[in-house]
């Protein structure tokens, strides 16, 4: 597609008039864009409906003594009408409308310290509904998980201290396991030949 130019564009044609215009729009540092040539029809049309024209054709409408009445002027036909409730940016949904098309009636953001406290606990409930506020998670009782005792290894320990741990600390299953263990270990006598552990 031919990029348009001034003395192509038809200026009886709001779509073309004002295409040329968006011809190496300046983008960035000596870098200029021209958009999707698609999208140019639009785009004038876009200028025309805002009531913007051309020098030229303004001079067009003066009479023999240079002289312009207000009334041969153009009228605007389009106005934008930013979003009427949320954020101001361009993410929010806004309009282009005819001049005559009514504005929504302004949404006033209640103050909830003007409500009861019955009223503010309905706004609050609708805000959980809604999601806005999260509900904490019920408190669920939960096994703890302890750290392990390392397991009693006699060969690491003097005579005295295994019979210390198997009289104080030891279960008969543990006392069975560190005999084991002695007799497959030191087989130390001050240890197997105890009386206590004597059937372990």
């Amino acid at each position: 597609m031919r990029l348009p130019e001034q003395a192509t564009c038809d200026q009886n044609d709001p779509r073309t008039a004002h295409q040329w215009l968006f011809v190496d729009l300046p983008f960035g540092e000596n870098q200029p864009h021209t958009p999707d040539l698609r999208l140019l029809p639009s785009w004038s049309q876009r200028v025309d409906d805002a009531g913007y024209r051309h020098v030229d054709q303004i001079r067009a409408l003066a009479d023999e003594n240079g002289m312009i009445h207000v009334d041969q002027l153009p009228q605007q036909r389009k106005r934008h009408r930013p979003p009427y409730r949320g954020q101001q940016h361009a993410m929010n949904a806004s309009h282009w409308v005819d001049m005559d098309d009514e504005n929504p009636e302004p949404f006033a953001i209640p103050d909830p310290a003007l409500y009861t406290p019955h009223e503010q606990a309905a706004i609050v409930e609708r805000m959980y509904y809604t999601g806005v506020l999260k509900r904490a998670e019920p408190e669920v009782d939960k096994a703890s998980v302890g750290k392990a005792r390392p397991i009693f290894n006699p060969a690491d320990h003097t005579p005295n201290a295994v019979n210390t741990y198997l009289e104080y600390c030891a279960n008969d299953a543990e006392r069975r396991r560190v005999i084991a263990a002695e007799m497959n270990g030191k087989k130390r006598g001050q240890i197997l030949r105890n009386p206590k552990w004597k059937g372990m």
